[in-house]
């Protein structure tokens, strides 16, 4: 495999920390919350991670819009990276998409860019998935 065939990454996360802050907007329907989140990874996916959320709720659905910076590791290579992601559910219907901020990568993850899907099982298990190439060789 070179590195800029695609590789796939998968982990397990928990959150540590949650954060929100309530405001509101003339007009809204629904809550409106600021969140930080702090996330510890295992697995495939090997590190921490702080998120900026900006959330809405309502009785119908949700949705969310985020800026996470992770610091870790991605089978061997160690780095920091931003990605940005979203997510909207309505009732058990959900979607969500990510990527990963181009040129945001450090040391080992220098050069990396690609998709991020997060997830959550019946059983309440958060998931992270990464599908990700590589423009530099491994350190």
């Amino acid at each position: 495999m070179t590195d800029a065939d695609e590789q796939t990454y998968s982990g397990e996360f928990e959150i540590t920390e949650w954060a929100p802050e309530p405001y509101s907007e003339p007009g809204s329907t629904g809550e409106l919350s600021r969140v930080r989140a702090v996330k510890v990874f295992e697995g495939g996916i090997t590190g921490t991670s702080t998120a900026e959320l900006l959330m809405a709720g309502n009785d119908v659905g949700a949705g969310y819009v985020a800026s996470e910076q992770f610091s870790g590791t991605l089978g061997e290579r160690t780095g920091s990276m931003v990605v940005q992601h979203w997510g909207v559910a309505e009732g058990t219907e959900a979607a969500t998409s990510g990527h990963i901020i181009p040129g945001s990568g450090t040391g080992g993850l220098a050069g990396v860019s690609g998709k991020a899907l997060y997830s959550q099982g019946p059983d309440g298990q958060h998931r992270l998935e990464l599908r990700v190439t590589f423009t530099q060789p491994a350190e």
